[in-house]
């Protein structure tokens, strides 16, 4: 929703209250609170007819709008990037000796950057675990984005996550979507910004990570892309070498430049390792150098000959209480891997103390070697590649959230019970249909699966969620009908229970804040999620206000438990007390099913058996920031699955 479509509804629903209060004072109670029912009903029916509005009503985005979203696209992509370039240290000062070969011609990899940014193709690039693959598709992006005219805009995605019964441009545009979910603001952009820029063709899909598709995928993902985009489509795709020989066997991918990663050359190792030591560390690294110019088979060169094991090895071994010499005495290169990755991971997490003069949007932590190896161990087994926080509470007991939700529905519905009816001199009861709706509440919703984190657009009204719509209906209808019925009578509470139950339905479902500015982060979706249950809780927190203060001022409040007489006072009581529970009332709802409040069960259950820390988002950060995660849109993954496959053999 716009700026301006909000204050024009704020300015009608003043309006409305206004004219309410005039027919309160001039016409009396009865047929002021007939009205108040009506207009709230005609209300919902008119947000859920806007929100389930046909896409057909919906205009096409504008060549000026498709030209604003091409270029903040770019913009975003460009600073994601980047910062993810520095953190591999893919530099031009620090980048790889890697060399590639693309039919019977071998050229270095600046060469082959350059050349594909100068004329975007099909591009298939493969080679053996560690060759450097990812980190191509980072410099091929980079290099396409700082050319002066932009003609499309590469956008890096993993392809192992797309089914090929699925096709590809649907796919694209839901996974763009999920990843700068910014190019979804209708009001900036259109309404079909992400189609129209793919079916203008101004998008460069970069397709990381063939390899980690299933092995029966693989073959039918080959084909789907052939039939889903033209062959003189420009993109990027990268797979094992084997894995793609075997994929590819079945019916090649036409019309495609197949680049092949080349191993390191010993010279060029050594040559990298001199230039990168540190001046005091050279005699440490005098032994191994020497090994890799004897230019002989050796169970050491093997094993650097790959850019991720260098690195490795560099990193590694930088620290001053480190020797490199130990990898000399391991006899086989699978034996001087597994020591790289292991070590890598300990020593990744030996960090000094941060220094008081920076000032970082968050300061970073001080994780326990020890603990931060067994925790990502923990989420190495786990079965999903991508480390999706809000997908974590999978690996929790069903029974946890259901005790969860009685424990803290119970506890708080008891509290606005006892707080509603103690205000009438009756708190025990007030406090026992707390506890009960609660209770009951809080096992039902801790029945319900964990929603994925909230987008900030409305939704539109699916037949498979209208039972879990109806079930929040029915929790806000027992909530606000048993409080004002045991103050009011049955028949108020009643039609006041009608309201709350379609309000808390329809805002649960409708009522979401704007579309984020910028890419997402795992961090940006818990910071959004969180703000779209506080924005619950705070409209529970009107419409608890608005019915509190037209019962208390229209029909008064007899009984008063509290010295309160003058009207304009008991209506502010009401207004009080109603927003107090409207906010307590919808904001539980809202958070028992939320990815957030999930997630918050989830890492409490998690860390009390020991499998992550307290604070996992602040470690999963620290972590990528050290190199040991890398970012993936909203996800984050290992730095390379050979690092998660040694990991997931811990225990």
């Amino acid at each position: 929703m716009s700026r301006r479509a909000a204050l024009v509804q704020l300015a009608v629903w003043c309006v409305l209250v206004a004219g309410l209060a005039v027919m309160w004072l001039r016409y009396g109670a009865s047929t002021t609170t007939t009205l108040l029912t009506v207009l709230s009903g005609a209300a919902a029916l008119t947000q859920l007819l806007a929100a389930t509005r046909w896409s057909r009503d919906a205009g096409t985005s504008s060549a000026a709008q498709l030209d604003d979203a091409a270029d903040t696209l770019a913009w975003e992509v460009r600073r994601q990037w980047e910062a993810e370039a520095r953190r591999r240290l893919l530099d031009d000062g620090q980048r790889l000796p890697v060399r590639c070969r693309t039919g019977r011609t071998v050229v270095d990899l600046t060469t082959l950057v350059t050349d594909y940014a100068e004329a975007p193709r099909r591009l298939v690039v493969v080679g053996e675990p560690g060759a450097g693959k990812t980190g191509l598709c980072v410099l091929l992006l980079l290099e396409l984005l700082r050319r002066p005219t932009i003609a499309r805009v590469p956008v890096l995605l993993q392809v192992s996550a797309w089914n090929p019964k699925e096709n590809l441009d649907a796919w694209l545009m839901r996974s763009i979507l999920e990843t700068y979910p910014f190019l979804g603001n209708e009001s900036r952009f259109g309404a079909t910004a992400v189609r129209d820029l793919l079916a203008k063709h101004r998008i460069l899909p970069v397709l990381d990570g063939l390899d980690e598709m299933a092995d029966r995928r693989r073959g039918a993902a080959l084909r789907a892309l052939d039939s889903d985009r033209g062959v003189a489509e420009p993109l990027v795709l990268t797979c094992r070498s084997g894995e793609f020989d075997r994929a590819n066997a079945g019916g090649p991918i036409r019309e495609s430049q197949v680049v092949t990663l080349l191993p390191l050359e010993d010279d060029a190792v050594a040559g990298y390792l001199l230039d990168s030591a540190a001046s005091d560390r050279l005699e440490q690294w005098e032994q191994v150098l020497d090994r890799l110019s004897d230019r002989v088979s050796d169970p050491l060169a093997e094993a650097l000959r790959t850019p991720l094991m260098l690195s490795l090895a560099r990193t590694t071994y930088s620290e001053p209480d480190t020797d490199p010499a130990e990898l000399l005495e391991l006899d086989t290169p699978e034996r001087v891997e597994a020591r790289l990755l292991d070590e890598f991971t300990r020593q990744a997490f030996v960090t000094r103390p941060p220094s008081p003069l920076s000032t970082p949007a968050r300061a970073p932590r001080r994780w326990h070697p020890a603990r931060a190896e067994r925790w990502l161990a923990f989420l190495a087994r786990l079965d999903e590649r991508e480390l999706a926080w809000w997908q974590l509470w999978r690996t929790v007991p069903r029974w946890v959230f259901v005790a969860n939700g009685i424990m803290v529905g119970g506890t708080l519905s008891t509290l606005l019970g006892w707080l509603l009816l103690g205000l009438f001199g009756r708190p025990g009861l007030g406090a026992l249909l707390g506890l009960a709706v609660g209770v009951g509440g809080g096992a039902l919703l801790g029945l319900l699966p964990a929603e994925a984190p909230r987008r900030f657009v409305p939704r539109i009204l699916r037949r498979n969620e209208v039972g879990r719509d109806l079930m929040f209906g029915l929790i806000g209808a027992a909530a606000g009908g048993i409080a004002v019925a045991a103050v009011y009578g049955v028949a108020y509470g009643a039609v006041v229970g009608l309201v709350f139950g379609v309000a808390f339905g329809v805002i649960r479902r409708f009522t979401e804040p704007t579309e984020p500015k910028e890419a997402v982060t795992p961090d940006t979706l818990v910071r959004g999620d969180r703000r779209a249950v506080l924005s619950a809780a705070v409209l529970g927190a009107v419409l608890g206000a608005a019915v509190g203060g037209t019962l208390a001022g229209v029909l008064g409040a007899a009984n008063l438990a509290v010295p309160v007489e003058h009207p304009v006072l008991v209506a502010l009581l009401g207004v009080g007390v109603g927003a107090v529970l409207g906010a307590g009332g919808l904001g539980l709802v809202v958070h028992a099913t939320s990815a957030s409040g999930r997630f918050n069960t989830t890492r409490i259950w998690l860390a009390l058996r020991g499998s992550t820390p307290l604070r996992l988002m602040s470690f999963l950060a620290d972590a990528h920031r050290l190199g040991v995660l890398r970012l993936a849109g909203p996800y984050y993954q290992f730095r390379h699955e050979l690092l998660r496959d040694r990991l997931a053999l811990r225990r």
